[in-house]
């Protein structure tokens, strides 16, 4: 499902990677550890192809780095769902309609599937109450939750979530963990 071979990737003089290579096998969970500057997010920009690597080959399914298209890149992202630590919500819009632009940029839905997967997925993580409300009305453990319910809306095949605890007190940290192995179930 998702191969790193030889992958090495720079940041002008810094070396962000060197030689990296695991295979990642479908319904496989994959945790990334390491301290702040270890490299984690570039492994997760790596796989979603929004930077290439320096050398070395990155596959995702089909997917090979340093040979996509733009068309190809859109093609591969809707295989993905991305959880980020700083949730990008959009502040302007409710919990709702954050989750269902998801559905609406990958338009592969017809209208009518847009409200009950957008439903499911804030059920699937216990937001269906505050559907209304804009992220400024939130905990933070509701916030990532929303950021999961739009990563989970469209059923991707690979769920990323850089860390997803990271901006978290500890009972909301223990609660997104424990409704990402539910997920991933």
């Amino acid at each position: 499902m998702i191969t790193f071979d030889e992958v090495t990737r720079r940041f002008g003089e810094r070396l962000a990677l060197d030689s990296v290579s695991w295979h990642m096998d479908e319904g496989e969970c994959l945790v990334l550890l390491g301290p702040s500057g270890a490299g984690k997010t570039t492994v997760l920009r790596l796989i979603t192809h929004e930077i290439k690597p320096t050398s070395g080959t990155v596959l995702v399914g089909t997917f090979r780095s340093g040979r996509l298209s733009r068309s190809q890149r859109a093609l591969l992202r809707r295989t993905l769902g991305v959880i980020y630590e700083d949730f990008r919500l959009l502040n302007d819009r409710t919990v709702f309609e954050n989750v269902a632009l998801a559905v609406r940029i990958m338009g592969r839905f017809a209208t009518s599937e847009v409200v009950p997967r957008v439903m499911y997925a804030l059920e699937e993580v216990g937001l269906q109450h505050k559907q209304t409300a804009y992220p400024n009305e939130l905990s933070g453990g509701e916030k990532q939750r929303a950021a999961i319910a739009r990563a989970i809306v469209n059923r991707p095949a690979v769920i990323l979530a850089d860390e997803p605890t990271g901006a978290l007190e500890p009972g909301s940290a223990g609660e997104v963990l424990a409704l990402l192995k539910r997920i991933h179930l």
